[in-house]
């Protein structure tokens, strides 16, 4: 049995009392758990809450951009809808020609060109128009739809079929037939594309299928005519003879016929017939179109490849001026791509006018004088003659006649050979080298004569002048006298002296002769013009020949002119230059450019270009020398010892020239004259180059010609009555 134990009161108490610290303890612990446990509630259920609120932000995000998509959408089912009830409702009819006119392009069409005028205002080229039908293709039309075209207008118009290849008949097959020609194809052919395609629809075509009646080879000239079109520009079907039934015929039925037009087109016509006409030169056809070596100059220039344009000489080099500015024309294409109608937009300008340096009258003038002379001529060999006229003081071409038999004995124009062919001149050019003589300062005004005498050269033929085989006398003279006589051995002797030899022994060797010699004396000579271009911007203007120097003889032989070769058109310059006081101006024929005007006057011309004379250079030489070969000039055809003398001396006016006789082997020369008149006061200046003369025929020289030139120019109503008697 156990022992019960008494406790006092104060045991009792103290028990109590740790019971009750220990119950408070206790209790503390589990608050303090209870409240840990709350608080990892309350954080959780705050990360919850907090999660909930953004998720429900989200999608009220996504509601509203739902509501603003389903908005869009409702107004552009209504927008649609009130689209629909426009195009099918109120302007269905509207949208239905739309239909039929889906696009609009811009085409070009060419104008008249500007016309050509003489000096004084007569007319050289001009224009003729005449009633055209035209067709504009437009842009990706197929062959199928332009024989289809072809077809209705062959019932209406003719055009030639004389023109007409092979080739061209299997195209229009090809075009007018074109399911039946694709079921003739190999599955590998109806693979190929464009071109090759249609080589190999062309092979299919027999020679049964191009057995072409009159009607349809009236429809495969008219598509040859369509189908070289480019797009958006105009080709002509028909400018030749077309009826007014024909107009009338296309103008009723122009719905029918897509691209298709009535039209005017430009001939270039010629009122002065073969005056200058080779000088004038020509226009492209429209099959031949711009020129194949020029293509892509032009086509940069904004031209297309069917437009006329100047072939050669002045309508080539005059184009950019005389072409004008092409009308414009609103062109609309419906869904086949077929231009259905044509609106003008801008009516374009016609091309300038331009007036020219040229004389008619006068280059009629000299034409007829040098007919004259070929008529008489005695020798088939002398079969040309060439004449240029030019103002000295400004450089203006007056004329330039060139006249030669052809092959049937016909006489034809040859201005051309006035400037591309060149000639060995003979003593007209003596001037140039007793100018030579004063530049490099063999001669002196104080020492200035030579001894004209007979000289012997080692190992080379005699050298004489003119009249040396008959006298050999010796003759002392000076610059002027030498010129006058025309003097071999003074510019011989006057070129040995530049070339290092100025003393003369018999037998002589020329081999210490300056080797630049010849050069020496071309430095001077291209002063005056000889050996150069003249300015006068032309097509193949030549040069001139520049001989090779293969012995000292060549350059004494250069000295009085029968060496190297030169242009009647140099051989001008060359004696206006001496005219002109030794200013060399540019050779021109271009007078000016003007706007083209019904009211025009010389008051209110509206000027697109004019030339100025233009100097090119001054000979390097004292206005003394050019003054004593002025006086030799003078004296050929004033002093009665002048070589011209009884020609020209009794002239209305006084005329300066010099003579030359070229020998090109025995017994056949070239025959030259340069001279100017008035000689105090310049007005005009002429050259005369006659080729392949025989002394034997006893042929008139160009010194004959000379007075009856400068009369034509001065007193050329005299010329009238001496045709009248």
């Amino acid at each position: 049995m156990k022992k019960e134990t008494h406790r006092t009161p104060k045991q009792v108490s103290m028990a109590m009392k740790h019971r009750f610290q220990s119950f408070q303890e206790n209790l503390k612990t589990k608050n303090q758990q209870r409240k840990q446990h709350s608080n990892r509630n309350g954080a959780k259920n705050k990360t919850k809450r907090q999660e909930n609120i953004r998720s429900n932000r989200r999608w009220r995000r996504y509601m509203g951009r739902l509501d603003i998509l389903l908005i869009v959408i409702f107004a552009a089912l209504i927008f649609l809808m009130v689209r629909l009830a426009d195009l099918q409702i109120v302007n269905g009819d509207v949208y239905q020609q739309l239909i039929d006119k889906i696009d609009t392009n811009i085409s070009k069409q060419s104008v008249p060109r500007g016309m050509i005028e003489d000096r004084n205002g007569k007319l050289l080229v001009g224009n003729e128009g005449e009633q055209a039908i035209a067709y504009t293709r437009g842009p990706n039309v197929p062959g199928e739809e332009l024989a289809k075209t072809a077809q209705r207008l062959a019932t209406m118009i003719t055009v030639p079929t004389d023109g007409l290849t092979e080739r061209d008949l299997k195209d229009y097959f090809v075009a007018a037939n074109q399911k039946e020609v694709i079921s003739r194809l190999s599955s590998s052919e109806k693979q190929l594309e464009d071109n090759a395609l249609n080589e190999a629809q062309v092979k299919r075509v027999t020679a049964d299928d191009i057995k072409f009646n009159d009607a349809q080879k009236q429809e495969a000239a008219i598509f040859k005519k369509m189908n070289s079109a480019y797009a958006l520009s105009q080709t002509l079907i028909k400018n030749k003879d077309v009826s007014d039934n024909e107009i009338a015929m296309v103008s009723e039925h122009r719905a029918e016929l897509p691209g298709v037009d009535i039209a005017v087109d430009w001939n270039r016509t010629y009122p002065q017939g073969d005056v200058l006409r080779s000088v004038l030169g020509g226009v492209t056809t429209e099959n031949r179109g711009l020129p194949e070596d020029q293509m892509n100059s032009y086509l940069s220039e904004g031209y297309a490849r069917n437009d006329r344009v100047g072939d050669a000489y002045l309508e080539q080099v005059l184009d950019p001026y005389i072409r004008g500015s092409k009308s414009r024309h609103e062109t609309s294409i419906n869904q086949n791509g077929e231009v259905t109608e044509t609106k003008e937009s801008y009516a374009g300008e016609e091309g300038s006018n331009v007036r020219l340096t040229f004389d008619v009258d006068l280059q009629k003038a000299f034409r007829d004088i040098a007919d004259g002379y070929l008529r008489g001529r005695t020798n088939p060999e002398n079969n040309a003659i060439y004449i240029v006229a030019s103002k000295p003081k400004t450089g203006e071409i007056l004329s330039l006649v060139g006249r030669r038999i052809d092959e049937n004995g016909e006489i034809i124009d040859d201005a051309l050979g006035t400037f591309s062919s060149s000639f060995v001149p003979g003593s007209v050019i003596k001037g140039a080298t007793i100018a030579a003589g004063y530049y490099y300062k063999v001669l002196t005004p104080e020492n200035n004569t030579w001894v004209d005498q007979p000289l012997d050269f080692l190992g080379t033929p005699r050298k004489t002048s003119w009249w040396g085989t008959g006298d050999t006398r010796p003759r002392t003279f000076n610059d002027i006298q030498a010129l006058m006589r025309s003097s071999n051995i003074y510019m011989i002797r006057t070129a040995m002296a530049i070339g290092g030899l100025p003393e003369y022994q018999e037998g002589m060797s020329l081999g210490d002769l300056d080797p630049q010699t010849a050069e020496k004396l071309r430095y001077v000579y291209r002063q005056f013009g000889l050996g150069v271009p003249t300015g006068v911007n032309l097509p193949n203007e030549a040069e001139g020949i520049t001989g090779k120097i293969e012995s000292p003889g060549n350059a004494i032989d250069l000295s009085f002119g029968q060496f190297d070769t030169f242009t009647p058109l140099q051989l001008n310059q060359y004696v206006a230059t001496i005219a002109n006081n030794g200013k060399r101006m540019a050779m021109h024929y271009l007078d000016y450019v003007e706007k083209q005007r019904l009211d025009a006057t010389d008051d209110n011309r509206q000027m697109v270009y004019q030339t100025q004379p233009e100097v090119l250079n001054q000979l390097q030489v004292s206005d003394e020398v050019i003054q004593r070969i002025q006086q030799g000039f003078w004296a050929v055809a004033n002093d009665p010892d002048g070589l011209a003398y009884k020609k020209l001396s009794g002239a209305s006016q006084t005329i300066a020239g010099k003579t030359g006789t070229a020998e090109i082997r025995d017994g056949v020369t070239n025959s030259t004259f340069v001279g100017y008149a008035p000689y105090d006061d310049p007005q005009i200046a002429i050259s005369i180059v006659i080729p392949n003369i025989h002394y034997n025929e006893q042929e008139s020289a160009a010194v004959d010609l000379a007075a009856d030139l400068f009369k034509s120019y001065f007193n050329p109503d005299d010329n009238e009555e001496d045709d009248g008697e």
